[in-house]
């Protein structure tokens, strides 16, 4: 459970840094590629996110659902979708610091089914966010390019401080 909108800031700022680590390893001529037709691409995915985000964070402020897309035409280009992916976050972190706590208690429309309670929809941004990142480190594998490690580390890493 959230309590805290600053905390809950902290944690995602933290979220958001580790997901533009992947991002940034995205080869700039990568944005169009998917593993196959029909997938959202590199560049889709990235903007996705910022559209994403600024649907969950409307949703908890001001109990509305607007999802404003992810066209390729918002920002065509890996650094473009960065910077708009920060102009996003920025934005929205805004919007929290502003939420009374208090609030985070209430109930806020689900799309379908019963209202969750706010704080339950900052989760979900988080769970989303982890999920899409997860689809960009496996782009980046199939593309060849090694993804980054999440906190520095690789599993024969740990593995080996672990087992000595």
């Amino acid at each position: 459970m959230i309590s805290s909108t600053l905390a809950f800031i902290d944690y995602f700022d933290g979220i958001r840094k580790r997901t533009l680590n992947y991002i940034r390893a995205l080869p700039p001529d990568k944005m169009d590629w998917s593993p196959r037709d029909g997938e959202l691409t590199c560049g889709d995915l990235i903007r996705h996110l910022a559209a994403a985000e600024k649907m969950f964070v409307g949703v908890v402020v001001t109990g509305e659902w607007k999802y404003v897309g992810h066209a390729q035409q918002i920002a065509p280009t890996r650094d473009a979708a960065i910077a708009h992916l920060d102009a996003i976050h920025r934005d929205a972190l805004d919007a929290l610091r502003a939420f009374d706590d208090a609030k985070l208690f209430e109930p806020r429309p689900a799309l379908k089914g019963q209202p969750v309670k706010a704080w339950r929809w900052l989760m979900a941004l988080v769970e989303h966010e982890v999920h899409h990142r997860s689809q960009l480190a496996s782009y980046l594998a199939l593309m060849g390019v090694a993804p980054p490690q999440i906190y520095g580390l690789a599993i024969e890493d740990i593995v080996a401080l672990t087992t000595t």
